[in-house]
């Protein structure tokens, strides 16, 4: 009995290892049969991948493409729109004087060689050209007429005109943009158009590693990084289109020969697509002074006889035009050979570290079955208790790491969180003092500046009358200094009753004595019960003198300026309305015109902190200030201030306000402000 038991252990043994053994065999069959398909799935896999990331990469480059020639034909975009304002145009459209003519030529050829722009011209009303950049030129655009262009007739109908063709007179491609010339605003008088070229740009896309191009919308590519390319057809013209198209010279002398697509198709949406071309035929008699194709025609003996490319397409629907991306499927087919060749050696690879391990597998279970169970289960038992330790220990010592990954980036967080309250603190009152203080310097320098002729003209009332001025002035400096109001911090201060009338004709007198545009006509109405209110006077002439201000800066371009200023008093409050005949506020811009730092004004002529200040001041006096757009045109601040002063709360700037009678106690009273004192 005893030799029974350790034969049938050996038994057991041994067919565990015979079935191990088969079992090993049957496996590696099983993944050698799946080879091929393992390499299917992986190549097919890689394709669908590397298609998509191929794509996606196409349009990133084909927006940045985009952006490339938006902004070179943004370049000179402004330019036909300013100088459709400009005075000499505008007396060249109206009087056509010859001397005029010579001095706008002269300031076109100028303006021509600082922006850059090829040629900028002005066409009268029948598009025959009066002046031009090139009017010494022998290709001189002067007494030509353009009126059969495009972009002429577009600016006749009041829009601002863009085409890509050959120049007429030069024979050089170009993108033209043109805009009406209206003296009064409604009637044609002519044009201003500006050419472009966009040569350096198709340079700079023929030195790249991509191929690009632009077609317009008659299908012909305009621009492309391949030259050769550059003026074929790609849509496929119809028989009646391109002799029409040819004759018109649009595209020069070039035959409008179409792309060698040999199968596939161009993509006419943002999905990609999968296209062949062919070699392009060359001009056996070519060179370099005439880029068309003429004569016999012959294929490059470096070319391939067919490139297959994956083409992604995009829209610019400003000018109509398509641009193509067109991507090396090599690129995509090496891919993905590439990939089934690693997958198929990986699949090998694991087919045989499976067979190995299975191997091993069989040499253990024979080792195994000798040894005792006992053993087995002490040693089994031990690693799982030496495991549990170890994760207990590691997962200790990322929760003590974590730990102080969190606690420094709290300490981070909140060490930026004070240096940034700091910033912004100090960045609040460095432009509160620059701006507030900005005014009384003008004022101040206008004074001294009169005071001194005054002197010379041995006028010394007039002059003591201005230096008592400057000293009001810098005591008033002295005061926005100390009493200035900061979005994060405000100082107290010393409320009392104030005649507003008083204020607003200080605020309007300083606005007159600086000598700012557009204040020369300045209407000041009062209407009822005219009562003091409680505020600080200082303040208060500096909001108005802020308002006045705006106004004239918003009208100084008018015909006609006009600044009309409204006092109204009521039962319990006061109204101030500051209007004027300017163009108004865009709707988008009201919900935003009193945050700090919100300006419409052009660069470096204010930081938008005026209107933000004066909402600060006049709500700590109660009060509310709004603005809105007026029917007939033009912008009107209103301001409302309380008798009795600050109360318990105070509504926001977009609550309506009642309207109040015209009279109440009293006749109407108006003073009308045209003149001020003569500093001249």
């Amino acid at each position: 009995m005893g030799h029974q038991k350790p034969k049938a252990n050996v038994d057991r043994m041994l067919s565990s290892s015979v079935s191990v053994k088969r079992t090993s065999r049957i496996v590696l069959c099983a993944l050698l049969v799946l080879l091929p398909v393992t390499v299917w799935l992986v190549t097919t896999f890689w394709h669908q991948a590397k298609l998509i990331d191929i794509t996606e990469d196409g349009r990133n480059k084909l927006e940045l493409y985009r952006s490339n020639l938006q902004g070179a034909i943004k370049e000179h975009e402004y330019l036909p729109i300013t100088l459709a304002s400009d005075k000499r145009i505008i007396d060249l459209a109206l009087y056509a004087d010859p001397s005029n003519a010579k001095a706008v030529n002269i300031y076109l050829q100028k303006l021509a060689a600082d922006s850059g722009a090829s040629d900028i011209y002005f066409m009268d009303r029948n598009g025959a050209t009066l002046a031009a950049s090139n009017w010494n030129s022998d290709a001189s655009f002067i007494g030509r007429n353009f009126s059969f262009r495009p972009y002429f007739q577009q600016a006749k109908r009041g829009l601002t005109g863009h085409y890509f063709a050959f120049g007429i007179t030069s024979n050089v491609p170009g993108y033209y943009i043109s805009h009406p010339v209206r003296p009064d605003g409604t009637t044609f008088a002519g044009a201003v158009v500006v050419k472009t070229h966009l040569e350096a740009l198709v340079q700079r896309w023929t030195r790249g590693s991509e191929s690009v191009l632009v077609t317009d919308q008659n299908g012909i590519v305009i621009i492309s990084s391949n030259l050769d390319w550059r003026f074929r057809d790609l849509a496929g013209l119809d028989s009646k289109d391109r002799p029409r198209l040819i004759a018109s010279r649009k595209y020069g002398n070039y035959p409008l020969e179409p792309m060698p697509l040999l199968d596939g198709a161009w993509p006419i949406d943002d999905n990609p697509t999968t296209l062949s071309l062919g070699p392009v035929a060359q001009d056996a008699n070519d060179s370099a002074a005439i880029p068309q194709t003429t004569g016999t025609l012959k294929t490059r003996p470096d070319e391939p006889a067919k490139t297959t490319y994956l083409a992604t397409a995009s829209t610019l629907p400003k000018q109509g035009w398509r641009m193509y991306l067109l991507t090396n499927k090599s690129v995509l087919d090496r891919s993905v050979i590439s990939a089934g060749v690693m997958g198929g050696a990986a699949h090998i690879i694991l087919t045989g570290l499976i067979f190995i391990i299975l191997q091993r597998r069989r040499s253990m279970l024979e080792q195994l079955e000798m040894r005792d169970w006992s053993q087995r289960e002490l040693e089994r038992q031990v690693r799982l208790r030496t495991t549990d330790l170890m994760n207990t220990n590691q997962r200790l010592a990322e929760e003590i790491t974590e730990r102080s990954r969190t606690e420094d980036a709290l300490r981070t967080a909140q060490a930026e969180l004070v240096q940034t309250s700091k910033l912004a603190a100090l960045g609040q009152m460095s432009a509160g003092i620059a701006h507030e203080i900005n005014q009384p310097l003008t004022a101040i320098r206008n004074y001294a500046e009169n005071a001194l002729k005054f002197i010379a003209r041995g006028n010394a009332e007039t002059a003591n009358r201005n230096l008592q001025r400057i000293s009001e002035l810098t005591d008033r400096m002295g005061r926005i200094t100390s009493n200035l109001k900061t979005f994060s911090r405000r100082p107290e201060q010393d409320n009392h009753p104030v005649d507003v009338p008083a204020q607003m004709k200080i605020a309007i007198d300083l606005a007159l004595e600086t000598g700012r545009a557009g204040v020369e006509n300045i209407t000041l109405h009062q209407h009822g019960d005219i009562k003091p209110v409680i505020a600080e006077a200082n303040q208060l002439t500096q909001v108005f003198t802020n308002l006045v201000n705006n106004a004239a800066d918003a009208c100084h371009n008018m015909d006609n300026p006009e600044i009309d200023i409204s006092i109204t008093g009521g039962d319990d409050r006061m109204i101030i309305k500051v209007n004027d005949n300017g163009h108004g506020i865009l709707p988008e811009n009201l919900p935003k015109l009193f945050d700090p730092f919100f300006t419409t004004k052009p660069f470096g002529d204010g930081l938008g902190l005026g209107l933000s200040i004066c909402y600060g001041i006049i709500r700590s006096f109660g009060g509310t200030i709004r603005a809105e757009n007026r029917p007939q045109g033009g912008a009107s601040f209103i301001v409302e201030l309380r008798y009795d002063g600050p109360g318990d709360s105070t509504g926001e700037n977009s609550i309506s306000t009642p309207e109040f009678p015209t009279a109440k106690t009293s006749a109407q009273t108006t003073t009308h402000l045209e003149e001020h004192y003569d500093q001249s």
